[in-house]
């Protein structure tokens, strides 16, 4: 039984579930190519990036003691309250960027794809995109919180296509997802896959399903 899934605002129901696993199937009729579709709710969850905020600022806080002084003119800061002063910024702002909203926010853009891109390249192997016979596995990678979109290609693809092809489809997928229409831009992500692979890898007389498992939402 495949069950709805929801992550970050993206609804996939069971139908539109078996709406892309059927995009794959009839995609693959046409290609000795196998394609597989990963969709991750995020790539990472960047818990040790308000620790690294938060120590940087608790590090710098010195840079505060000349104003402290001019605050407060008539009493000497001791070290120990300067250092309990610092552990108080250190928890303070751990605390407060470790909310979800706000942790995401803070997070850089590029760290994030470059997480995202890592469990792209993660999942290629994990789903043994590189023991098909032909050597023509193709990975559509989505991580959901990153906004990263990535399609990879094994060796005999990336000799045939190049990365401009994959990032027109990348580009087609982007306003979809904006929109939360998961299931359509990954339908028409396999759909653009499944052309460019029928041009260049037509289906083979035996033509065997070689990756069972061909669309995988991590949680």
């Amino acid at each position: 039984m495949i069950r709805g899934l929801r992550f970050l605002g993206h609804d996939l129901s069971a139908s539109e579930h078996l709406k892309v696993s059927e995009a794959i199937t009839a995609a693959e009729k046409h290609t000795s190519g196998e394609i597989v579709v990963v969709a991750a709710r995020q790539s990472d969850d960047y818990v040790h990036v308000p620790i690294h905020i938060a120590t940087a600022l608790a590090l710098a806080s010195p840079l505060a003691i000349p104003l402290l002084e001019r605050l407060t003119p008539w009493s000497a800061i001791s070290v120990h309250q300067f250092f309990l002063f610092q552990l108080g910024i250190f928890i303070v702002v751990a605390l407060l960027l470790s909310l979800p909203v706000l942790r995401y926010t803070v997070t850089p853009k590029k760290l994030m794809h470059k997480y995202a891109h890592r469990n792209a390249t993660a999942q290629f192997l994990a789903r043994n995109m590189s023991a098909t016979r032909g050597r023509t596995g193709v990975l559509i990678f989505v991580s959901l919180l990153e906004r990263y979109v990535e399609v990879i290609g094994d060796r005999e693809i990336a000799a045939k296509l190049t990365q401009k092809d994959w990032q027109k489809i990348v580009d087609e997928m982007l306003p979809l997802l904006r929109e939360k229409k998961t299931a359509e831009a990954l339908v028409l992500a396999v759909e653009r896959c499944g052309g460019l692979l029928a041009q260049h890898f037509p289906p083979s007389k035996a033509n065997p399903n070689e990756i069972a498992d061909h669309f995988i939402v991590l949680d």
